[in-house]
């Protein structure tokens, strides 16, 4: 089995497709460093210029009227008004270095925002601010943060912080990558038998061997990710990994970045295995690679064309593939709203994974594979 693995190792890492993907990597990567350094992304003052826009393009959305307590303007009005205000008070707290005076105002940012989620007219507004997810995030990092009193970061993104920002990318299209990576895994032998029947194993076990090989390129793809980021702890430092990040885990909840990411890398991992055994699976039923791909999209995208079924199959696995909109609480902005759990997707992934490796090893048994 080692001798097989060493060998198909040997052959993966050298397989152009595997260079070519491993460029693809680093290229993305570069380019979003890129993209974070010129558009300055973590920086607070330019952040909440644009929350500013934001909210006086929602306000231009109503008649000109008077916002005092006791003038004509609606609740909605008023309390837009006051959102404005609480962000342009941060401007000036960041402008000048007063950390405190911009945690208070955005806990009470927050505190006025979730109010008018409720309030008559917000949905012509709502495309200007914040959804509710996102501001009850808000509310637990700055609660947080005021309960704690670690240091409030209103810099440009740094080392770690970007790679929250990374994988907070890949998390939505990591299982699309994968698919397109592993979907003709198995197809060219069983197109051409003689490239395996040289080998002295069971079919199974050569499918496993295979797989096996296919997951350490992947630990190399996930290495790559890591040190095509360097760059940027010499143009912005490395950062705080114990610094907080707000998530959704069936609540409202605070992570250090060090677990965020850690979390991250599990569920790249368990994708990539579920991925790669469901792609060998489908090569096998429908050999042909194309149909493998648009099965496993079809599969992927299955839950958000149909939301409700969520609910209705909530052991589904490809309902957990997108971690980031799992960790962004994003499925509690549907129209019937989800509460997935994070905990609960690795447990599922990791069913299916050990359901699949099953399939693998009793249907997929031929025997003793003769020589050529």
């Amino acid at each position: 089995m080692w001798k097989i693995l060493k060998t198909l190792f040997i052959l993966e890492k050298s397989n152009k497709k595997n260079i070519f993907t491993c460029i693809i990597v680093a290229v993305f990567v570069f380019g979003l460093i890129l993209f974070v350094k010129t558009e300055d992304l973590g920086n607070s003052i330019k952040g909440k210029s644009g929350e500013y826009q934001s909210l006086s393009s929602a306000l231009t959305k109503f008649q000109i009227v008077d916002a005092t307590d006791s003038g004509n303007g609606s609740d909605l009005y008023k309390n837009l008004v006051l959102q404005q205000q609480f962000v342009s008070k941060q401007i000036m707290a960041v402008k000048m270095d007063r950390p405190e005076l911009f945690l208070d105002t955005a806990i009470d940012l927050t505190n006025f925002r979730a109010n008018s989620f409720d309030m008559e007219g917000f949905d012509k507004v709502a495309s200007n601010l914040p959804t509710k997810t996102e501001n009850q995030l808000d509310s637990a990092f700055y609660q947080y943060i005021k309960k704690t009193g670690i240091p409030l970061s209103t810099n440009s993104f740094s080392f770690f912080p970007f790679l929250v920002y990374l994988f907070g990318m890949l998390g939505s299209v990591w299982f699309i990558f994968m698919s397109i990576y592993s979907c003709g895994i198995m197809v060219e032998e069983f197109q051409h038998t003689s490239l395996i029947k040289g080998y002295p194993i069971t079919f199974d076990k050569y499918v496993i061997a295979k797989c096996i090989s296919s997951m350490l390129l992947v630990v190399v793809f996930l290495l790559e990710l890591f040190v095509c980021s360097l760059p940027l702890v010499y143009f912005k430092g490395l950062g705080d990994p114990s610094n907080p990040i707000a998530i959704f885990d069936g609540i409202f909840d605070v992570y250090p970045i060090y677990k965020y990411l850690g979390i991250s890398i599990l569920y790249m991992i368990c994708i990539s295995i579920f991925t790669i055994l469901l792609s060998v699976i489908l090569n096998v039923l429908l050999k042909n690679m194309y149909l493998t791909l648009f099965l496993e999209l079809l599969l992927y995208v299955f839950p958000m064309l149909f939301p409700n079924m969520m609910n209705l199959i909530p052991f589904n696995p490809f309902n957990y593939l997108n971690f980031s909109s799992l960790l962004n609480g994003q499925t509690l902005d549907l129209a019937n709203p989800v509460a997935l759990n994070s905990t609960h997707g690795l447990i599922y992934i990791g069913i299916s994974i050990v359901i699949m490796v099953v399939a693998v090893k009793l249907f997929l048994t031929t025997g003793k594979l003769k020589k050529v």
